[in-house]
Parts: C-alpha cells; sequence; structure tokens
C-alpha cells in the first residue's frame, strides 16, 4: 500500500449510490503519480488550500505567506516532486 502523504493510500473512486442503479462500474485503475512543484508553485498550492486561503484574514494570509516561504527557502529544493495519486473510473450503462 502506497502512502500518499498525511495518511492517504491510494484507493479506488467511490461510486455515489445514486449512480448504482444505473450504471456498472466495469473497469478501475488507480497509481502513484509524482506532481512537479517549484518552491513557488508549492506555496501557491498551499495557499490555495481551504484551510490557508479560505480560512485566513489578507493579513494572517500575508504572515502565513511570508513564514511558508522562508520555510521552502531552508528545507526545501528549488524543485521537487510531490507523491499524489490518480484513479479513474469507468461506468457501464446497465
Amino acid at each position: 500500500m502506497v502512502d500518499c502523504g498525511a495518511g492517504e493510500t491510494i484507493h479506488p473512486v467511490e461510486i455515489p449510490e445514486c449512480y448504482k442503479d444505473k450504471f456498472e462500474l466495469i473497469y478501475h485503475k488507480e497509481y502513484p503519480v509524482n506532481v512537479y512543484f517549484t518552491r513557488e508553485s508549492w506555496n501557491v498550492r498551499m495557499k490555495a488550500c481551504r484551510g490557508v486561503g479560505a480560512s485566513l484574514s489578507d493579513e494572517e494570509i500575508k504572515q502565513w505567506e511570508s513564514e511558508h516561504k522562508k520555510l521552502l527557502m531552508e528545507k526545501a529544493p528549488e524543485e521537487f516532486d510531490v507523491l499524489h495519486y490518480a484513479a479513474i473510473a469507468e461506468l457501464k450503462l446497465k
């Protein structure tokens, strides 16, 4: 089992119950994928997270961004990959 960070593991796409009466799952695939980031693009990605950009005040975001950029300069290379996973599901009409 591949750990994709924060305890997240690769798993099939969850098909909502409302689709199961008329569709059947005929294929699924899950696989790890490395997503490329730079320090700057990672900062933007993290700022877009609901725990930052959507929940902090403008002043708090500025403070967070300053601290985050400093941390990235100290700990992260200029370019790096972050492990994610992709999952697809193919449904067929019953």
